[in-house]
Parts: C-alpha cells; structure tokens; sequence
C-alpha cells in the first residue's frame, strides 16, 4: 500500500470519527515505514483536529509500523493488540496515553 494511500485513509477515519469522547488532548506522529515511507502528524487539542502528511518535531505519541502492517491492520488480518505485542507496531512517549485513547476511540466510550 502506498503512503498517499494510507494517509488518505487515516485522514478520512480521523476527520469522520467523532472523538469528543476523548478528554485528553494529544498530539502523535505516526511513522510509516516501507518502499513509500512517510509520516502522518495528527493532534485534537481544544476540541480542535489537525491531521497533515508531515514529520512535526514534537508529539507526546510517537508510532512506527511498516506499510504491510497498516494494510492488515486495515483488513482486519491483524489484531492492533497482537501487533503491539509482538513488535510489529512500536510506540513511544506517553504509550499509556496512546492505548487509553485507542480503546476510547474503537469502543467510542466516554
């Protein structure tokens, strides 16, 4: 899968997705790694979405996974969990932050 691709997919599910449910404000890059490499800075600070194809230099969560990773994670050939577990999806920074907002954000709980 190419980056335009992935990022296309990530800014519609970002832009769509209401996550007033989400009372921390965060910022996260994720780093896609691959033949089409490329990173996704996207932040919900005040209420407010910004989601950008750039590397920003600050984020309280950082993320790597490979483009192969993201498109099994995408046809749900791979459960997210497995995938952090065993490597194949790495997180920096405040990681308890990032699986807290993850699992508000699949269950859309408040």
């Amino acid at each position: 899968m190419q980056f335009k691709e992935i990022y296309e997919i990530v800014k519609q599910k970002f832009t769509e997705k209401d996550i007033s449910m989400i009372d921390s404000d965060f910022s996260a890059i994720v780093h896609i790694t691959g033949e089409d490499e490329g990173y996704i800075y996207a932040s919900y600070i005040g209420g407010n979405k910004v989601i950008e194809p750039v590397k920003h230099n600050s984020a309280n969560i950082l993320v790597a996974l490979s483009d192969e990773t993201f498109e099994k994670l995408y046809n749900k050939e791979l459960d997210p969990f497995k995938a952090f577990t065993t490597g194949k999806i790495k997180a920096k920074g405040n990681v308890f932050l990032a699986m807290s907002l993850f699992k508000k954000y699949k269950n859309g709980q408040k």
